[in-house]
């Protein structure tokens, strides 16, 4: 019984000196900002979801009011992307 306790205690302190420790919140903060993804057009050609990203990132970000829901939502997902973008480029300085 003693050699069982004795083997299960060294199973735990093995196990737990493997694991990789996690990083601080601080580093968690540079990792991600470090990481900022720049907008791009997940919609296939050809579609009006893929139009009106396009036509969005052309024109900066101009006023989505299309006259399809599809053009617009594109147009949409670009100014969310682009937004996302420069508030993590921010964060950087």
């Amino acid at each position: 019984m003693q050699f069982i306790k004795a083997f299960m205690l060294g199973v735990l302190f093995f196990v737990g000196g493997c694991s990789t420790p996690k990083p601080d919140s601080g580093e968690q903060a540079e990792t991600s900002a470090a990481s900022c993804t720049e907008p791009e057009n997940p919609y296939s050609a050809g579609t009006g979801h893929y139009a009106g990203y396009e036509w969005a990132e052309s024109h900066d970000g101009a006023a989505c009011n299309g006259n399809s829901q599809s053009f617009n939502e594109g147009c949409e997902e670009y100014d969310q992307q682009e937004e996302e973008y420069q508030n993590c480029e921010r964060k950087k300085k």
